[in-house]
């Protein structure tokens, strides 16, 4: 009985074993088949490259997110209250500054730098933090609301029953810094009366001079070009009449 159960037990660990070795047999067939279904050993061998290069990207990490560098720029108001004007009864006017018309290459964000006469660059990652036209007019707003002669400043669109004595209109030729350091801005203006009395008061035109900046930190050109902006206020409100108009 000893020497037959000791025979069943190696038959079965044969059986078991055999076992085995069939299921590994049956898997290595399987891969050979799938390899022997393509029309050449290159196209199989180029899709056992496939699955190990898929397999190894699949063990690398993901790329980590990069934070954004853009840096954005404002233009600043400055006290332009003239010398001449005293504390003597002056006229204070009711101003409205009309929409800023700048040309279409300043319409969008990107800082534009002048390289040479004929050849602009636009900075992606150093833009205004709003349209030019309506910053340039913003300020233009708050550098006229401090002199002594104005009531009060409005822009466009205005108020369906605000009366005003004045409207500036003012339009942009250049605004922006050159490669070799310059500030480059210069505009024309005009104040205009009511519609139906003097119609155009004063007019003018401005450049900037003297503005120079080091051609690298883009937020000194952002306060030249506000410097700049600040000569342009100073002209139109020497401009604006002391007297009601006649």
């Amino acid at each position: 009985m000893e020497g037959m159960a000791m025979k069943l037990k190696v038959e079965g660990q044969k059986s078991k074993a055999g076992g085995t070795a069939s299921g590994f047999k049956r898997q290595t067939s399987d891969v050979w088949d799938l390899l022997s279904s393509f029309r050449s050993p290159v196209s199989g061998f180029c899709f056992l490259v496939s699955v190990f290069c898929l397999l190894a990207a699949c063990s690398l990490p993901l790329p980590q997110a990069q934070s954004d560098l853009t840096r954005y720029y404002l233009l600043t108001s400055t006290d332009i209250r003239l010398e001449t004007d005293t504390a003597a009864a002056l006229k204070q006017w009711v101003v409205g500054v009309r929409a800023v018309d700048v040309p279409a290459y300043l319409r969008g964000k990107p800082f534009a730098i002048r390289s040479h006469a004929n050849e602009i660059m636009f900075l992606d990652f150093v833009r205004w933090g709003e349209p030019l036209d309506q910053g340039i007019a913003r300020v233009l707003v708050e550098n006229l609301r401090s002199l002594k002669n104005v009531a009060r400043v409005s822009m466009q669109p205005f108020r369906a029953d605000e009366q005003r004595d004045f409207e500036i209109l003012v339009h942009v030729s250049a605004c922006e810094g050159t490669a070799d350091g310059d500030v480059r801005f210069a505009a024309n203006w005009r104040i205009l009366a009511p519609v139906g009395s003097a119609g155009t008061v004063a007019e003018g035109n401005y450049a900037a001079s003297g503005l120079r900046w080091d051609g690298r930190d883009h937020g000194q050109l952002a306060a030249k070009l506000s410097e700049a902006l600040a000569g342009l206020s100073r002209d139109i409100a020497a401009a604006l009449p002391k007297e009601p108009a006649k």
